[in-house]
Parts: structure tokens; C-alpha cells; sequence
């Protein structure tokens, strides 16, 4: 009986590969291009798109995850401003997109069509502004959100289905889940009542005024801190909130974290730590008190948001809040590695300047 269910479960699980494999080779052999988007949109080209365009603001998130996979190197690319303040990833990747002008982050749809794409890729809070009006035109487009872990695991594998290559996007969610896993195992056994009190915060400077804001508990950022074995001090306090939230000083003051991170996608974060140090009115904070108010790291762009090299992000603050679990961990080995693995980066000095990059966004913490 024993040998009879055993050769009934390999039959299953052999039917069932059987079947995956089935399912992926009529998908590589058909004609049609299907994927659904974040607006729930499905979208079927009738050829695979050698001429996509990345528009409107944010347009960095999608384009970080369409460079992830290797269709990308033949095909015809136009890209609104992606630069953050601190240089453009994209054009590090391929120095033929500032041969001409980048169109900018506010051009208005006629514009867009008229640059005759193939695709347009838009994240999806521009559902209602720019891929209403482009389907009324009859251009495709195609929306991400890509703002939680949820949403950037489903909208890769969508993407893959409309590159026609879903084994990248399988070997992309494969790479994070496996470095990811090296996080959580390790913070495992911190018990709740021992979990450093983090808080996450974007500084704004605005009419040469600093403020600042928590994201809201479903954004990668809140999620970023629980993977590392963190608490979340904000957590609740921006719950109905689809984008960041002011927070008052009384409110952090309340909080008083243990560590402060500090974000910034604009300008480069060094303003924000020296007005924080500075001030007699954050000084009675425990994370000023302990040089714990620290630099988020980035490269050309930061780890702490919702672009690819998130787990780069992740894997930095789990080592800085518990070095004790990650003291093997080399993070100008990771920085190496990621590149490699998610963009076939090779070229040494690329691959030196990323790090160098990441090098100097820590140092600020030196303190």
C-alpha cells in the first residue's frame, strides 16, 4: 500500500511539472503578449514590444523593474527624468539615453503619443491622469505600483508574462526571496519586548524648512523595518493614508525611537542630520542622545524605498540594528553581487562606483 501512494505522489507532482512546463511552452509559443496590470487592466499585444517609453513622475519604480530583465538591452527606450538628486541609475546602464533631451515628468499625454511607443509604462497612480486618456488614443500602456512587497512580487511576475519571459521574473522573485530568507531566519528568535524601536522618516525641505513624514503600514518602507526584526514605532499612525504623512515633532518626540532613519528623495540627507544634531529641541531624544538618527544608504538612488535595490536596504539596516547576527555579512559584497545578479553588471568600474557611492551615503554616520 505504502509503495502504491508513494507512486501516486510522483505521478502527481509529475503531471504537475509536467503541466507548468506545458503551461510555459505555449506561452512562449504564442503569438499573444497577455499580463494584467495594477489597475486591473488586462493588456494583449500582438507582437513583443521593442519600443517602450516610462512616463510620468515615479517613472523610476517601473523602469528599475523593467532593467531587470535582459529584453530591455535591444530595445528602443525613452524615459522621463528619473534622477532623484543623486545622478540617474538609467543612465549608468545605458549612456545613450542622455544622447537627447529626457522628456519631462509632467508631459502631458498628447506628448506622449505623439513619441509613437509601442508601450507606455506608468505607474499606477496615473491611472485616472494619463492611462484613461492613452487608451482613449489607442496607445498601450501598462501600470505598476510596486509600492509594497505584495504588489512588486505580482507586478514582476505581469511583467514577465508581457516580455514574454516569465523564467526571468521566476529567477528575479527567486533572488530576493533567498537573501531576503537570510534576514528573517536570522532576527527570528528576537522576542517582541527586545525588538529595537525604529523609525523611518522622509525629510522635505521646503521654503528652506525642514518637515517630516512617516509611510503608510502597507508601503514597503513600514514593511522593510518588520523583515529586519524591528518595531515600527509609526505604525497605525498612517493607516487610511495612500502616500506619505506629515508627522509633528511633539508626534517623534512621543515616539522616541530608539534609531532614526532618515530618507530623502530629492536631495542628499547630510542637511537633515545636521539640523537634527544641532538642535536643543531634538537633543532630548534617545536616538540623538545616542548618535542613532543615521543616513538611509544609497547609491545613485536609496535603498529605503520601493525600487530593486530595496533588499540592499533591508539587508544594511538588519546589519546595523543586530550586528551580532550578521557579522559574516559583507555589504560592499552584497552592493557587488546585487548589481551582478539583477542587472549583469560586470564592468569593474561601474561596479566600483556603485559601491564607492554606497560608501560615502554611510560614512555620514560615522559620528
Amino acid at each position: 500500500m505504502k509503495k502504491i501512494l508513494l507512486a501516486l505522489l510522483v505521478l502527481v507532482l509529475s503531471l504537475s511539472l509536467f503541466a507548468q512546463g506545458t503551461t510555459e511552452k505555449q506561452m512562449q509559443e504564442s503569438d499573444a503578449f497577455r499580463a494584467t496590470d495594477a489597475n486591473g487592466r488586462t493588456l494583449l499585444l500582438t507582437e513583443k514590444p521593442t519600443s517602450i517609453m516610462v512616463a510620468g513622475k515615479a517613472a523610476v519604480m517601473p523602469a528599475n523593474a523593467l532593467f531587470l530583465f535582459p529584453e530591455v538591452e535591444t530595445m528602443a527606450l525613452q524615459l522621463s527624468k528619473t534622477d532623484q538628486g543623486l545622478g540617474d541609475f538609467f543612465s549608468l546602464l545605458r549612456p545613450s539615453l542622455d544622447e537627447n533631451p529626457r522628456f519631462a515628468q509632467n508631459a502631458s499625454v498628447e506628448e506622449i503619443a505623439s513619441k509613437n511607443p509601442q508601450l507606455v509604462l506608468l505607474k499606477a497612480t496615473h491611472y485616472d491622469s494619463i492611462a484613461k486618456k492613452l487608451d482613449q488614443l489607442g496607445v498601450p500602456n501598462f501600470t505598476m505600483n510596486l509600492e509594497s512587497y505584495e504588489d512588486w512580487k505580482a507586478e514582476i511576475v505581469e511583467l514577465g508574462k508581457l516580455l514574454k519571459n516569465p523564467g526571468r521574473a521566476q529567477e528575479i522573485l527567486s533572488l530576493y526571496e533567498g537573501r531576503l530568507k537570510e534576514i528573517t531566519d536570522a532576527v527570528s528568535s528576537i522576542p517582541e519586548d527586545k525588538k529595537t524601536r525604529v523609525l523611518l522618516l522622509q525629510g522635505l525641505n521646503s521654503d528652506n524648512a525642514n518637515s517630516f513624514k512617516v509611510a503608510p503600514d502597507s508601503w514597503m518602507q513600514t514593511w522593510m523595518v518588520d523583515q529586519v526584526g524591528a518595531n515600527a514605532v509609526w505604525k497605525g499612525a498612517n493607516i487610511a493614508s495612500s502616500g506619505w504623512s506629515t508627522v509633528s515633532f511633539e508626534q517623534i518626540a512621543a515616539w522616541d525611537p530608539q534609531v532614526i532613519y532618515i530618507v530623502s528623495y530629492k536631495t542628499p540627507t547630510d542637511s537633515f542630520l545636521e539640523e537634527i544634531y544641532s538642535s536643543s529641541l531634538w537633543a532630548g531624544l534617545k536616538a540623538v542622545q545616542a548618535n542613532q538618527v543615521k543616513a538611509a544608504p544609497a547609491d545613485v538612488m536609496s535603498y529605503l524605498q520601493p525600487v530593486s535595490s530595496w533588499i540592499l536596504g533591508a539587508e544594511w539596516m538588519a546589519q546595523d540594528l543586530y550586528p551580532q547576527f550578521f557579522s559574516e555579512m559583507q555589504m560592499e559584497e552584497q552592493v557587488r553581487s546585487f548589481y551582478k545578479e539583477m542587472y549583469s553588471i560586470t564592468d569593474k568600474a561601474k561596479l566600483d562606483y556603485l559601491v564607492g557611492r554606497f560608501n560615502a551615503s554611510v560614512a555620514l554616520n560615522k559620528r
